[in-house]
């Protein structure tokens, strides 16, 4: 298929004013859905994730994988796949060893926790009917804040509520945005979501439980073979 644009950036982790992590991530968008690719630091506690996942033409997830490094050593490495059937989890984890999942039910989204995936999750509640709060059934790798525990295919339901249109200022610059509502857990406030465009480009993630504001710092896109990022 061809790949109509790919996309590419940085998003920094800012908790009280300060830098706590970055994010590089790049989407190749094609005719017949897209493919994530994210690569994730943060300081507290040496953590590294690599993540991939591709969502199908209707926004539903196909496949994924992460892989979660802390300190230099191995906390999992997991592999999802998407089907009416289910979805399937082979996992490598430093808890639970080697496991096989096989969770009933069609989800609409996976949560592998880069920031670009929780703005891809626009995508599955759409722009329609603001103000209602939309239940996602979802699949998440890890309920813990970072996403560094787990590692395996946790069922989880986000409810998500698209608030309207408004402009926006990053560090990557002004955008004409969309505002959602994005909560994962009951007993959590809703973090602030705002994305871009039909890709649903990350801009900016604000949530009071982690103190954290995330915010795109730099993007580039492109309809040539070469990514944008390859020219930083």
């Amino acid at each position: 298929m061809t790949t109509l644009r790919r996309l590419a950036g940085r998003i920094h982790y800012r908790t009280d004013g300060v830098v706590r992590g970055r994010e590089d991530f790049a989407i190749d968008v094609r005719e017949n859905g897209r493919t994530i690719r994210s690569y994730c630091e943060i300081r507290e506690g040496g953590l590294t994730r690599d993540a991939s996942w591709t969502l199908d033409r209707a926004h539903l997830p196909v496949e994924g994988h992460v892989r979660v490094v802390q300190h230099g050593e191995l906390v999992g490495s997991s592999w999802y796949r998407f089907s009416d059937a289910g979805t399937e989890c082979e996992s490598l984890t430093a808890r639970f060893g080697r496991c096989s999942q096989l969770l009933p039910g069609r989800r609409q989204y996976l949560g592998l926790h880069p920031l670009i995936g929780d703005g891809l999750i626009a995508l599955a509640r759409g722009r329609d009917a603001p103000g209602e709060r939309r239940i996602i059934e979802s699949v998440t790798c890890s309920y813990d804040l970072n996403g560094e525990s787990g590692l395996v295919a946790l069922p989880i339901a986000i409810a998500v509520t698209y608030v309207g249109e408004e402009e926006i200022e990053v560090p990557a610059g002004r955008f004409v945005a969309h505002h959602y509502e994005v909560q994962w857990q009951p007993q959590w406030p809703a973090a602030k979501l705002w994305v871009h465009g039909e890709d649903a480009l990350f801009l900016r993630l604000s949530w009071s439980v982690s103190r954290t504001t995330s915010e795109l710092i730099r993007y580039g896109v492109t309809e040539e073979a070469s990514s944008p990022q390859f020219g930083w």
